[in-house]
C-alpha cells in the first residue's frame, strides 16, 4: 500500500466486497447429481494416480494429500469470496487504482474466488452425490 493510496483512500472511500458462506440449494436429478459425483471423486482420486506414477505411493503422501485436498474442498465448499466488481481498478481491473487500496483487497477476493472455483465445483458434486443415495436410503 503506498501512500497516495493511503490518502486517496481518506478522501474518496471506495467499498469493498466479502466473504460469504456457500449455499448449496439446487434441486437435481438422482442421475445428475450420480454423473456430478462420478466426476468429482475421478478429480479428487487424480493426485493419487498422479503420484503412483512419479514416485510410488506411500502412507505419508497419501496422508498429505488426502489432508490438503480435504481442507482446500472445504474451504472452496463454505467459502464464498464476492468482490465488488464496481472498484476493481481502472477499465474493468486492467489497470490499479492509483489512489485507492480498497481495489486492491476486492482484486484480491477476485483472487481467491477464482483459486476456490474449482474445489467449490468437486464439492458441490461430491456433496449432491452422497444426497442422492442419502435420499434414497430415507425413501426406501
Amino acid at each position: 500500500m503506498s501512500l497516495f493510496e493511503w490518502l486517496g483512500e481518506s478522501f474518496n472511500p471506495g467499498s469493498v466486497g466479502g466473504v460469504t458462506s456457500h449455499d448449496n440449494d439446487r434441486s437435481r436429478t438422482r442421475l445428475g447429481a450420480i454423473c456430478t459425483g462420478v466426476v468429482a471423486l475421478g478429480l479428487c482420486s487424480l493426485p493419487f494416480f498422479v503420484g503412483v506414477g512419479r514416485n510410488g505411493l506411500s502412507l505419508e503422501r497419501v496422508g498429505i494429500t488426502l489432508a490438503v485436498e480435504s481442507i482446500y474442498i472445504a474451504l472452496a465448499y463454505y467459502l464464498k469470496p464476492e468482490p465488488d466488481m464496481e472498484n476493481i481498478g481502472w477499465l474493468g481491473g486492467l489497470m490499479d487504482h492509483p489512489f485507492r487500496y480498497s481495489d486492491d483487497v476486492n482484486r484480491f477476493l477476485l483472487f481467491v474466488a477464482v483459486v476456490l472455483f474449482p474445489g467449490r465445483l468437486i464439492g458441490i458434486g461430491l456433496v449432491d452425490f452422497f444426497r442422492a443415495f442419502r435420499q434414497n436410503e430415507t425413501e426406501g
